[in-house]
């Protein structure tokens, strides 16, 4: 594996660049604050835009590892921040990562995180020359699995209640999928 670390990736209507402080105000508005986006990730809503700027900061400051790989993803069209991609979890060893990623809900149904996903498969693959991505997605959010197989994921495994639907308040199911290099 190559630790270049997170470099700026462009696709046809995408930016996907490295975050920053100066990104906090439009993280809060277009996803960190909306329910209905966090509604399927392991953080909670933002309360308020300090939050924001805090989680804006750790990010920024991880980027001294050469093995972060952590994109905000910015509309050509607007330059507007309108989600974000990572490799959340990074082995060397077994030479994988695993993939999360979250869109502002006006953003969604747009196949913009099939384009942001196609371009972190091809990065991970191609320049830091991984062998496996993995991801997974909550039961009750069915799209995400359409995206992982639009760009050629493979279904692995399911987790048998191993997350909470923040709506619902039920333990839901993770699906688990792959892609081989």
């Amino acid at each position: 594996m190559n630790g270049i670390g997170t470099q700026t990736i462009e696709t046809e209507r995408l930016i996907m660049r490295r975050i920053s402080i100066k990104d906090a105000e439009f993280i809060y508005k277009n996803w960190a604050s909306d329910p209905l986006v966090t509604r399927y990730l392991t953080w909670d809503s933002h309360e308020n835009i300090e939050i924001t700027k805090k989680y804006a900061i750790f990010k920024e400051e991880r980027y001294i590892n050469e093995y972060c790989f952590d994109w905000i993803v910015v509309l050509k069209e607007t330059n507007k921040p309108i989600g974000e991609i990572e490799a959340v979890k990074v082995s060397k060893t077994d030479r994988l990562v695993e993939m999360g990623d979250c869109y502002g809900s006006n953003y969604w149904n747009k196949s913009y995180a099939t384009e942001a996903l196609k371009a972190f498969i091809d990065y991970m693959f191609n320049e830091v020359e991984v062998e496996k991505i993995i991801t997974c997605h909550i039961s009750t959010n069915p799209a995400s699995g359409w995206v992982m197989i639009k760009v050629g994921m493979n279904y692995d495994s399911t987790l048998k209640g191993y997350a909470v639907d923040k709506n619902t308040g039920k333990r839901e199911d993770l699906l688990y999928y792959s892609i081989d290099r």
